[in-house]
C-alpha cells in the first residue's frame, strides 16, 4: 500500500513566529467548536419556556372577595392560566416538513377552556398560527397542537391559555429533522441565554483574544495582497448590491486610496451602459466594473470574469401560508391562470405578482428562463402593487426598480409573491422562501444540481483592465480566499468552490 504524503507551504506567511501560529490554530479549534455545537450538533431546535402556570383567584383565600371564571356562561372549575413561550432557537429555519412528528404540549389532569397566540415575532407568524388553530378543537381537550408551518430562525411566539383542573405542569412532544445529534423540541427550564457549553468557549476564546489579538493581527491579518489607488465605478445588478458594498468597505479599508462607488440599475443596463461608454471613451470607460446576473449579449469589446453563483428563490408573503410550489404552478401563476392562494391549498388571498422591471433585470431574465421557460410576463395592472387599477382586470401584477423594494413589498403585502436573491430575502421576516419541485433553496442543492434557480455573476470590464489599475485589482480581491467569506455569509456559491462546469 502507498503512503499519502500531505507537503504544506508555509513560505507565504513570511516572518510569522511559532507562537503565532499556535495562538492562531487554538483560537480557531475553539471557534470551530462553538460553531459545531451550536449549529451543526443542535442545528434544529424548538425550544419552549412556561413562563407563566398558576391558578386564577385570590390568595389566601377571603370570605370578602370570591373570584369567578366563566367561559359560554358556564363557572370554569379550578382555572388557571398558563403562558408557554416558543422559539426556534437553532442555526437553521424549520420548514414544515422537517416536522416527522407534530410539536404538541399537553397538560396533565386539565382541559383547555380557552387559547390565543401573543407577541409573536414576526407578527405575520402570529396571525398564520390564529387562523391555523382551530380552537374549538382543543376546548375540553388536554393537549395543544401546534401546526406545521415555516417557522424561521430566531421567531417566536406564545400560547396563552385558560385551563381547567386541579393538575398542574406542561408535557411536550415532537420531532424535527435535524444534524447529527438530533433536532426536536426541548424544554428551557431557565430564562434563555448562553449554555453551559456555550459560556466555557466563550471564555478561552476572550482569554486567548485578549492575550494575544495584538501579535495575531500584526503578524496573521494581512491587507489585500494588492492594493492599487484611484476611482472605481460598479454599476449593473441590483441582485448583488450589498455583498458588492461589503467587498467595497473590506477592501477600502486597506486600501484607503480607493475610491470606490455603487451606481446599480440592473444587469442589463450596466452592461449597456458600460459598453456604450468605452466606445465613446475607452480611458473612462477603464474606471467601470459592470455586474451581471449571467453573460452579457452582444457586447463583444466586453471581457467577463465570473466571481460566484448566484442563488435566486421564489418568495411568498407568509399570510399565503404557501411554502413549497412547483414549476407547474409558478407557470400558471405568472400566465394569469391561479389567480387566488386557495387554489393551491392556502388562504383565500388574491395572488399579488411583484416583478422586476424590464429588460434590464437580470433577476427577471433569470426568472423567466429558468422558471417560466421562456414565457413572458403579464401586464401591470398595478402601480402601488397592493389594489387593482382596474378591478375587471383578471391578474394583479406590479412592476418595481430593485431587488430590495420587491422584497420589501413582498414582505409587507399580503398574498404577494416575487422572486429575487436568497442571501436578501432572509433579512425578511414575513416571506417565505418557497421549495420549488420539492427542492429547497440553498447553495448545496445548487452544486449537485437539484436546484435550477441560480445564475453566474459576472464582472465586465471594457476589455482586459491595467494590471496596476483599481478594476484589476478589485476583481483580483473579488476573486481571493479573503473575499470569498463575504460571499458564502450572503449566500452566494464562490465559482472557485464550485465544478468549472458551472461558472463556464
Amino acid at each position: 500500500m502507498g503512503h499519502l504524503v500531505l507537503a504544506l507551504d508555509f513560505s507565504g506567511l513570511g516572518d510569522i513566529n511559532l507562537e503565532t501560529v499556535i495562538a492562531g490554530i487554538a483560537l480557531v479549534g475553539t471557534a470551530i467548536a462553538w460553531l459545531v455545537d451550536r449549529y451543526f450538533l443542535r442545528r434544529k431546535r424548538l425550544v419552549y419556556r412556561v413562563q407563566v402556570d398558576a391558578p386564577i383567584g385570590v390568595y389566601p383565600s377571603s370570605h370578602m372577595v370570591d373570584v369567578e371564571v366563566r367561559h359560554q356562561d358556564e363557572v370554569v372549575e379550578d382555572p388557571s392560566v398558563v403562558l408557554l413561550r416558543v422559539d426556534n432557537a437553532g442555526g437553521m429555519d424549520i420548514e414544515p416538513h422537517h416536522v416527522h412528528e407534530k410539536v404538541s404540549f399537553a397538560f396533565p389532569d386539565r382541559k383547555i377552556v380557552g387559547l390565543e397566540v401573543t407577541e409573536a415575532t414576526p407578527e405575520a407568524l402570529g396571525r398564520i398560527l390564529q387562523r391555523r388553530l382551530d380552537t374549538e378543537n382543543f376546548v375540553d381537550t388536554g393537549k395543544l397542537i401546534v401546526p406545521r408551518i415555516a417557522i424561521n430562525r430566531g421567531d417566536s411566539f406564545k400560547f396563552l391559555l385558560v385551563l381547567s383542573g386541579r393538575g398542574e405542569g406542561v408535557t411536550h412532544s415532537g420531532y424535527l429533522a435535524g444534524g447529527s445529534a438530533g433536532g426536536g423540541v426541548y424544554h428551557e427550564p431557565r430564562p434563555r441565554g448562553p449554555g453551559r457549553r456555550t459560556l466555557m468557549f466563550g471564555a478561552v476564546a476572550s482569554v486567548l483574544v485578549g492575550a494575544l489579538v495584538a501579535l495575531f493581527l500584526v503578524d496573521v491579518f494581512q491587507p489585500p495582497d494588492n492594493c492599487a489607488s484611484g476611482q472605481l465605478r460598479i454599476v449593473g445588478s441590483t441582485a448583488v448590491e450589498p455583498t458588492i458594498k461589503e467587498l467595497r468597505s473590506a477592501y477600502a479599508a486597506e486600501c484607503t486610496q480607493a475610491d470606490i462607488t455603487i451606481a446599480t440599475t440592473g444587469s442589463r443596463s450596466g452592461v449597456r451602459s458600460l459598453d456604450e461608454t468605452g466606445k465613446k471613451d475607452a480611458a473612462s470607460a477603464e474606471s467601470v466594473i459592470a455586474m451581471s446576473d449571467g453573460p452579457a449579449e452582444n457586447a463583444p469589446d466586453l471581457r467577463g470574469r465570473p466571481i460566484a453563483v448566484v442563488v435566486f428563490a421564489v418568495v411568498v408573503n407568509r399570510s399565503a401560508e404557501i411554502d413549497a410550489l412547483t414549476t407547474h404552478q409558478l407557470r400558471a401563476i405568472y400566465a394569469g391562470r391561479l389567480t387566488n392562494w386557495k387554489q393551491l391549498g392556502g388562504r383565500d388571498l388574491p395572488i399579488r405578482m411583484i416583478s422586476r422591471v424590464g429588460p434590464d433585470s437580470g433577476s427577471r431574465r433569470t426568472f423567466r428562463e429558468k422558471v417560466l421557460a421562456g414565457d413572458q410576463e403579464l401586464g401591470i395592472t398595478s402601480d402601488d402593487c397592493r389594489t387593482k387599477d382596474d378591478p375587471a382586470a383578471r391578474q394583479h401584477r406590479c412592476e418595481v426598480g430593485t431587488t430590495e423594494e420587491l422584497l420589501s413589498r413582498v414582505d409587507d403585502i399580503e398574498g404577494a409573491i416575487g422572486y429575487a436573491e436568497l442571501g436578501g430575502s432572509r433579512k425578511y421576516p414575513g416571506l417565505t422562501a418557497a421549495e420549488i419541485d420539492g427542492v429547497v433553496p440553498q447553495a448545496a442543492r445548487v452544486a449537485d444540481t437539484t436546484y435550477r434557480f441560480w445564475e453566474v455573476e459576472y464582472a465586465y470590464t471594457y476589455g482586459a483592465p491595467e494590471p496596476d489599475s483599481l478594476a484589476a485589482a478589485f476583481l483580483e480581491y473579488a476573486g481571493s480566499a479573503q473575499a470569498r467569506a463575504v460571499l458564502v455569509r450572503d449566500g452566494l456559491v464562490p465559482c472557485a468552490e464550485l465544478p468549472g462546469s458551472l461558472c463556464g
